[in-house]
Formats: structure tokens, sequence, C-alpha cells
């Protein structure tokens, strides 16, 4: 992580208090956090930082479905945008669909170029958050992926810095996002929200989180409307992801309390921009 992200990365316990930086850290030459840890002011809990990612939930914190299992694997980890991410909307939505189409459209949405802070919940390697930092551009502010899964954050770390990107990089939870309420200028989301668990949880802890003039660009997979799509999202639900029809996950956002401004649809494959 970055010295920016200090006063700004709050415990997950108590999301109104900024985690302090233990005495002792060490700094990387490009002046990353590496090592050392972050305690909480209220409950006194220490977070290590071990290769410049603070882990927010420690080692009792384990997957909870064979979806998440399998992406905390480092295997996974190192094939996801090798192999998968590259060709996975083509593939989902029926149409060709490659990067150069995907990522200006979620940083469109997002508008990193206003600045602030800005979180990409659920990152993996981290393929939005390195967009929207490169569209940030000179505008102030800071990006930050967050994840549950340890070998994801290590990948997208080492994605980010190859890049020569400057974003931090953390360990925590989508349903309790270390950071204090309406702080953040923009979260984006892509392809997570259908393996997460709590999907409420996560949508109330992004509206908890967004700034009143904030946006969400989400990028998320609904029901198949043709029989064969169907089969394979109901075998693809016996490992926990979920495949919502479009109707319910709007009406989802709408009780956490984010408001749909805009949404496309391609196949299976839905973008939606969201505010307060």
């Amino acid at each position: 992580m970055y010295p920016d992200l200090i006063g700004a990365l709050t415990c997950p316990t108590h999301p109104e208090a900024p985690l302090n930086l233990a005495p002792g850290s060490r700094h990387d030459a490009d002046g990353a956090i590496v090592r050392g840890a972050l305690c909480c002011p209220v409950c006194g809990t220490r977070f290590a930082i071990r290769g410049g990612i603070p882990d927010l939930l420690g080692p009792r914190e384990l997957p909870t479905s064979p979806a998440q299992f399998a992406n905390a694997l480092p295997l996974t980890a190192w094939g996801y945008e090798r192999f998968w991410r590259p060709y996975a909307l083509s593939l989902l939505s029926g149409e060709p669909f490659g990067y150069e189409r995907e990522l200006p459209l979620i940083t469109g949405l997002a508008s990193p170029n206003r600045g602030g802070l800005i979180v990409d919940v659920a990152c993996s390697n981290g393929l939005y958050a390195r967009a929207l930092e490169r569209a940030r551009g000179t505008a102030d502010g800071h990006v930050v992926g967050i994840d549950h899964a340890m070998p994801m954050l290590r990948q997208a770390r080492a994605y980010a810095r190859a890049a020569g990107l400057r974003i931090s990089f953390v360990r925590a939870r989508a349903q309790a996002l270390p950071v204090a309420s309406a702080s953040l200028a923009a979260i984006t989301m892509g392809g997570s929200l259908n393996e997460i668990g709590d999907v409420a949880g996560a949508l109330r802890e992004l509206r908890r989180a967004l700034a009143p003039a904030g946006r969400v660009a989400l990028m998320s997979l609904v029901r198949a409307s043709t029989l064969p799509g169907r089969v394979l999202q109901a075998a693809l639900g016996t490992g926990g992801i979920v495949f919502p029809p479009l109707d319910a996950l709007n009406r989802a956002c709408a009780a956490a309390g984010l408001r749909l401004r805009a949404q496309w649809r391609y196949g299976v494959v839905v973008f939606s921009l969201l505010t307060r």
C-alpha cells in the first residue's frame, strides 16, 4: 500500500476509525509500505502488512463457497488474466467484447478523472483498478483494489508494479469495506457480485461508502434466456455462483439505496451505473 491511503483506510469493525501506521514499517524504493502493521485506535486490533498488502481479514477468514475457494488458489490467480479474463465477456455475451470495448465503458461510467478515493471492489487481478488509475490522469486521488483472496491481490500488485502504476491493494471483504462512510468518489465491481455471497450486504456497503456525488460502475451477470445457458448456470450455481434475473438485480440495488441511472445488457452481461 502507498502512504496516500493512510488516514483513508479504516478498521473493518469500526469503519469510521482511521487506521494508524505502527512504528517500524518498511518502505520500498517507490514509497510503498511493504512491511509493518496498521492499528485500530478503537479496538486496538493490529493488521499485518506483508508484501505491500495490508491484511484486514487474517488467517481465520476462509472461503465460504467452492467458487471463493477456487479464487483463493495461487494457480487461479496466476491464470486468471492470462487465460480466462481477456475472452470472458466475448464468450458470455455472444459478441466481440474485448478489453478495448469493456475498459473504456467502465472508466467512462466511473469517471476517475474527477479525482477522489476510488475503490475496485473484489478486484481479482486488478484489471479495473489499472484502467481506473490510467484514466485518473493528473486528478487528485488514489485507486485501491480490494479482494478477499490474497493470491489474487499479490498478482494484482505485480501487474500494477510492472505497468508502473501507483495502486494500493488491501485484503478485505466487500461486505465490510475499510473506508469511512460517504468517502468514495467511485466504486467499480466486475462480475464478482455473482459469487460474493451476501449480495444484499455488499450492496448496502457500497451505498454506505459512496460519496453523495459518487458513482458505482457495476458489471454483473444475469440469468440466461436460453435453455443451454440456464442449464450451465444451474451447474455453476452448485459452486456458489448465482445468476439473478435482471429485474431482481435492479430491485436488490434499489433496496440497498442505490439508484439506477443507466444500464446496458449484452447477453448475460450487464453494465450498470448507480448513484446514491
